[in-house]
C-alpha cells in the first residue's frame, strides 16, 4: 500500500524508471543487430573491367601466340583453366561469321594445373596457345575470347595469321624451274620493197 502511495505522489519517477529501462533494452537491441550485420557476408558483383591482350595483331604460321589477362576489377577474378581444351575461346572468320575452332592438348601438358585461376585486383596472368599450334594452322582472321566468372561482357582481341613467306633459296628454285618467258621478236627489212606496177596492154 505505502508502494501505491508513493506512485500516486511521485507519478514522474516512476515514469522516468520505465523509461530508463525501454532505452536500455532499446540500445541492446541495436548493438546485437549492428553485430549480427557484420557478420554476414554479402556477396555482391564486383565493379570495373578485363583486359586481354595479344601482342601482335599479325602473326606467321607456326609463331608462338601468347596473350595476357589483367584484372582492373576492384576485388579478385576468376579464370577457369580448361586444359586440355584451349585456354580461350578461339574463333576463325569465314566469309562474314567467326566460327569457333576447338584442339586439344595432350595429357602431359596440364596434369597438375588449377581448375580455378584466381586473378587479384590489378594483377595479371599470362598464357601462351604453344600446346594448341593447330588451332592457328591456316591464314586468316582470328578472334581470341576470355570467359571471366561474373563479368557479363566478353573481352577479347583479333589478330590475322599469314602464310609462311618464301625463303630466298626457295624463290631460287622456282625461277631456275620455272621455264623463261620469250618475247616474240618481228625482224623487218631495212627498205620497204619497191611496188612494182603492171603494164597492162590495151
Amino acid at each position: 500500500m505505502n508502494e501505491i502511495m508513493k506512485i500516486a505522489r511521485h507519478p514522474y519517477k516512476f515514469r522516468l524508471m520505465w523509461t530508463a529501462v525501454y532505452l536500455i533494452i532499446f540500445a541492446v537491441i541495436i548493438y546485437i543487430a549492428i553485430a549480427a550485420a557484420n557478420g554476414i557476408r554479402t556477396h555482391t558483383l564486383p565493379s570495373g573491367s578485363v583486359q586481354l591482350t595479344v601482342p601482335y595483331s599479325k602473326y606467321v604460321v607456326g609463331e608462338k601466340i601468347t596473350f595476357s589477362i589483367k584484372n582492373n576489377y576492384n576485388s579478385s577474378i576468376s579464370v577457369v583453366n580448361n586444359c586440355p581444351s584451349e585456354p580461350l575461346a578461339v574463333y576463325r572468320r569465314e566469309g562474314v561469321t567467326w566460327v569457333r575452332q576447338h584442339a586439344q592438348a595432350s595429357e602431359e601438358s596440364c596434369p597438375d594445373e588449377q581448375r580455378q585461376v584466381s586473378v587479384p585486383t590489378g594483377g595479371v596472368v599470362n598464357g601462351n596457345f604453344a600446346a594448341w599450334h593447330n588451332l592457328f594452322s591456316a591464314p586468316g582472321k582470328y578472334r581470341v575470347v576470355a570467359f571471366v566468372e561474373f563479368y557479363n561482357s566478353l573481352p577479347y582481341q583479333e589478330f590475322e595469321v599469314i602464310a609462311q613467306p618464301k625463303t630466298s633459296s626457295e624463290l631460287q628454285t622456282i625461277k631456275t624451274q620455272t621455264p623463261g618467258v620469250v618475247t616474240p621478236t618481228v625482224n623487218y627489212p631495212a627498205t620497204s620493197p619497191a611496188i612494182e606496177k603492171e603494164e597492162i596492154d590495151d
